[in-house]
């Protein structure tokens, strides 16, 4: 079982998301570096914190007690920055992207990989430092609900196998592959045994494909020195024969 699988078998969230047949390429939990400004700002808030306690002790006494709340506040807002952290994932199988994020509100960003036409990948200074990217995916067509992937973790190999379940060209069809079957047609024998005495004829045996469009163009064919019967002449249908009525001839 590889690196995926794992991933997948161990967290119910991933294998809601998946459907069944889809061939999962990667998961990313985004970088750690996402908690970088909120443990920052607990490190400082405790350090202002203690530093005004001290200062208004002497003041106030005990009632500077107060101000530890404020630095509660912060440490909080550090807690739910990690367990959101912990939620968000970075998906790819052979047919979509996909982001799950959200603590509370579960929420999924999915764009299909047939509509990727272009992806641009970015790296800040921070970025190169600390190890992260940044991903921007151009689509056909109107707005995606995934277009930016930030905090993206390990980005180097992460874009190779993007792009290579994305731009990966297909194989084109030979020549001749997908052509239409042929069809060997033959035409029927005339029913008027005076047609046929007379020349009339019929197209040969041939191969006759879908894409053939030009109707058979036949020429009417009358015998040498004979005025009598009727004359025959070839529709726009193919090889349809319709026989044409002379008009009554007077003597003087």
């Amino acid at each position: 079982m590889n690196t995926v699988e794992q991933t997948l078998a161990g967290h119910r969230t991933l294998r809601k998301y998946v459907l069944p047949g889809e061939r999962v390429v990667l998961t990313r939990r985004s970088h750690w570096g996402k908690l970088a400004e909120p443990a920052l700002s607990t490190f400082v808030g405790f350090v202002v914190v203690a530093w005004l306690v001290e200062v208004a002790a002497t003041a106030v006494g005990k009632n500077s007690e107060w101000l530890w709340w404020l630095w509660v506040a912060v440490l909080v807002r550090l807690v739910w920055k990690v367990l959101d952290w912990r939620n968000e994932w970075f998906v790819a199988t052979d047919k979509r992207m996909l982001l799950l994020y959200g603590l509370v509100t579960k929420k999924v960003s999915m764009m299909p990989l047939v509509k990727v036409t272009d992806m641009r990948y970015s790296r800040s200074i921070t970025g190169r430092v600390l190890g992260y990217g940044e991903f921007l995916m151009e689509s056909a067509g109107q707005d995606q609900a995934l277009s930016r992937i930030s905090w993206v973790a390990n980005p180097d190999s992460t874009y190779r196998e993007l792009c290579a379940i994305i731009f990966t060209p297909t194989q084109a069809p030979q020549a001749g592959q997908n052509r239409p079957p042929s069809v060997a047609v033959r035409r029927p024998a005339p029913a008027d045994p005076v047609a046929a005495e007379r020349g009339v004829a019929w197209p040969p045996l041939h191969e006759v494909r879908p894409d053939d469009t030009q109707p058979i163009s036949i020429p009417p064919r009358r015998p040498a020195g004979d005025d009598d019967g009727p004359g025959w002449t070839v529709s726009g249908e193919r090889g349809t024969f319709v026989p044409v009525q002379e008009p009554d001839r007077y003597d003087d």
